[in-house]
């Protein structure tokens, strides 16, 4: 399991897009995290593997597109999916671990979240109704500055 582990982690890291696979690897990866026989043992290794550094890419390069709040006729579009998923896995990685969360502040993640609130879409009163994406993402952004903020 630490060896599949790491294993999709480089297959992040070398991935040439945000795909379907990208959201599979860390809906893995999150499933290790969230299980309370390993998560002690998952955390170190996910953090040093770059899973924060990882997540800040995906942010960065996802987050502040006008195409993130968009639905197609199927469900979400998969960079929006890999967004929210990959914010729940340093959410869950920031619960169990003060080393995570110093680390969100090292690499400034807690920065793309602030900048991310302040954008016109998450405005209410710029936007007429906020859909479950709008939620979801301000949840999880929020959980990530809660997080950091309880371990300072």
């Amino acid at each position: 399991m630490f060896y599949e582990a790491t294993r999709r982690m480089l297959r992040l890291y070398h991935g040439k897009s945000i795909n379907k696979q990208t959201d599979e690897d860390l809906e893995f990866i999150d499933s290790l995290i969230t299980d309370q026989n390993i998560q002690s043992q998952i955390a170190p290794r996910v953090l040093n593997l770059g899973l924060v550094e990882f997540c800040q890419y995906v942010c960065r390069k996802k987050l502040f597109r006008k195409k993130l709040f968009d639905e197609t006729n199927k469900g979400l579009w998969v960079g929006t999916e890999v967004v929210l998923r990959c914010l729940g896995c340093v959410v869950n990685l920031t619960d169990i671990s003060k080393d995570a969360c110093h680390r969100v502040v090292e690499v400034g993640l807690h920065e793309d979240m602030f900048r991310f609130l302040n954008l016109d879409p998450m405005d209410p009163s710029k936007v007429s109704k906020f859909s479950h994406i709008h939620s979801g993402l301000a949840d999880l952004a929020m959980s990530v500055v809660y997080n950091v903020i309880q371990a300072s």
